[in-house]
């Protein structure tokens, strides 16, 4: 009699414990599918989305199409590009190297890979995991030596510009500067090391072993690859296909399933249980030359979500937008795989994390504060008195400032080099620009003058005195510009008041006034700085911006 009621009791609990977990997979289904629900549709592409628990896949779903052409809709099995969600298979790759003695951190690159410059400064494996080498990233770097975006980006193309460059940004281990250049030469290292191609490496110590029959780092664009999920952006026509030749492995160009993913995602938190010796050095932090904590290593971002520790990473390429987020304390993972240029990544992170932890909410002090405006917080009116002390330029950083001006009532933003966007008054002193995705606050100093403004919440710009060149000495700007570095040659041309920047490969477009430094353009490719000769005459220029630093052009002629 006590055997059978003891059986019935654990039967009742096996049921009831059922029926909770049951109960709690519908509630985040429904949470998951009306965060999506704006992307799932017949006539759009969208993503496909896995939540794991407790190293279970407990959620996976399509939304939206995969293919327009064929009307094929986005599942768990679609095979997406993740772009630099990859680099954290090349940061396994080198953990696993250092863990049997293959290598070492602070190895010369040149140890292995002879093709790279000798610049004086020895540049480490260590300085690439953790993006401190100085090394140019390559698509500011390759597009500016004429590749457009629509083209095939190589690994080989990637190898030859390494090469060829002829200066560091900065010395090794001074700043973190994101490049994904590090990331390739990673690559090329366990090739090198281990006499394996690094899609063979992959393949034969990830892929294989556990059972990601979907995956693999693309080394040949033409490649046919089954279930595809093609990636489109939008027009004012529809949505139009993006082109994506690249193979770049190591830092991109890695094709996997939500599911084949979530496998990856699973053994990633058990090893971090176990304390998997290759796992915890992927978890090691960096440090610059001045003791400074990089929080970054082996292809993963480190940080906290609300209190949350958090190790993840997202990309974008030719409108693929992704993320692996994890969250090791609450055995929490979950994978966003898009396919749509006008894919919100962000907002859709956030909306899933909230949607999966308690949150601990701040109250704010009233209904204006900056932390509570986005585009749905009602407009307000502003006096145009008031909207003319905010008019001027605001230096957001080195070469980077935005000028506000009013028109027909309404403050403007314009960027250097972008077009004009409108600011919606949200209070006397915050404004929502659209575009930006960000609100902008006006700043009064201790005589109430406006002399600042704050991006996003937290950057701080002062306003400055724009530099504004006189329209007659424009012409001394005028003439053709030539980069031994990228083999490139640009033609700059003065007409009727307005520079205007040329090459063979990426056509014509304006040169614009950059007002935070004098001799200072902006440009589609990035910020021009004119350099001058011992006779005062303009010599050449210098291409920076982003991720690269101080390309050399000279004038010649």
């Amino acid at each position: 009699m006590k055997k059978l009621l003891l059986s019935s009791l654990l039967t009742i609990l096996t049921l009831t414990t059922l029926l909770g977990q049951q109960k709690n997979a519908d509630s985040i289904a429904i949470k998951i599918d009306a965060i999506f629900k704006k992307y799932d549709a017949k006539d759009r592409p969208g993503c496909a989305v896995g939540i794991i628990k407790n190293n279970q896949l407990v959620f996976k779903k399509g939304y939206g199409m995969a293919n327009l052409e064929y009307d094929i809709p986005n599942t768990s099995t679609s095979v997406f590009d993740i772009a630099s969600v990859s680099k954290q298979f090349a940061g396994y790759a080198i953990a696993k190297l250092l863990t049997e003695k293959k290598i070492a951190l602070d190895d010369d690159v040149r140890q292995y890979l002879p093709e790279v410059p000798n610049f004086g400064k020895k540049i480490t494996i260590r300085h690439l995991v953790h993006h401190t080498s100085g090394l140019r990233d390559w698509p500011q770097t390759l597009h500016a030596a004429g590749w457009r975006w629509d083209e095939a980006f190589s690994f080989e193309d990637i190898m030859r510009m390494v090469k060829n460059q002829q200066d560091l940004d900065f010395e090794p281990g001074f700043k973190y500067s994101y490049s994904n250049t590090g990331y390739n030469l990673l690559a090329a290292i366990v090739a090198k090391v281990s006499g394996q191609s690094f899609r063979e490496w992959t393949e034969m110590n990830i892929f294989k072993p556990l059972a990601m029959s979907s995956s693999h780092f693309s080394d040949d664009h033409t490649e046919v690859i089954k279930n595809m999920a093609y990636s489109y952006y939008s027009s004012d026509k529809g949505f139009k296909k993006s082109l994506n030749s690249l193979t770049a492995y190591g830092s991109s160009s890695l094709f996997t399933t939500v599911e084949d993913l979530s496998k990856w995602a699973i053994h990633f938190t058990q090893s971090i249980t176990e304390k998997n010796p290759v796992f915890m050095q992927m978890l090691e932090e960096g440090t610059l030359n001045n003791s400074s904590k990089v929080k970054y290593g082996y292809g993963l971002a480190y940080g906290f979500d609300e209190g949350f520790r958090t190790i993840s990473h997202n990309g974008g390429w030719a409108s693929y937008q992704t993320v692996l987020m994890h969250y090791p304390d609450q055995q929490l993972s979950f994978i966003i795989l898009g396919n749509s240029g006008d894919f919100d990544l962000g907002g859709a992170t956030r909306e899933v994390a909230r949607a999966l932890l308690t949150y601990r909410t701040k109250p704010a002090n009233n209904t204006t504060s900056t932390a509570l405006v986005n585009k749905d917080t009602p407009n307000v009116k502003v006096s145009e008195d008031m909207l003319k002390k905010y008019t001027g330029s605001y230096q957001l950083g080195p070469g980077w400032a935005v000028t506000i001006t009013l028109e027909n009532g309404q403050l403007q933003t314009q960027a250097n080099g972008e077009s004009k966007f409108p600011m919606d008054s949200k209070s006397d002193s915050t404004f929502w620009i659209n575009a930006y995705g960000a609100s902008m606050t006006f700043q009064k100093d201790s005589k109430g003058e406006i002399n600042s403004l704050r991006y996003k919440h937290i950057q701080l710009a002062p306003r400055i005195t724009p530099w504004q060149p006189d329209f007659k000495l424009l012409e001394q700007y005028v003439g053709t510009y030539y980069s031994p570095e990228l083999k490139t040659e640009y033609i700059i041309s003065n007409s009727k008041g307005q520079l205007l920047i040329s090459s063979f490969r990426l056509g014509e477009s304006n040169l614009g006034i950059d007002p935070t430094t004098e001799n200072q353009f902006s440009a589609s490719i990035g910020a021009i700085k004119f350099y001058k000769d011992n006779q005062n005459k303009i010599a050449g220029f210098k291409l920076s911006g982003g991720r690269i630093q101080n390309i050399k052009f000279e004038k010649r002629m």
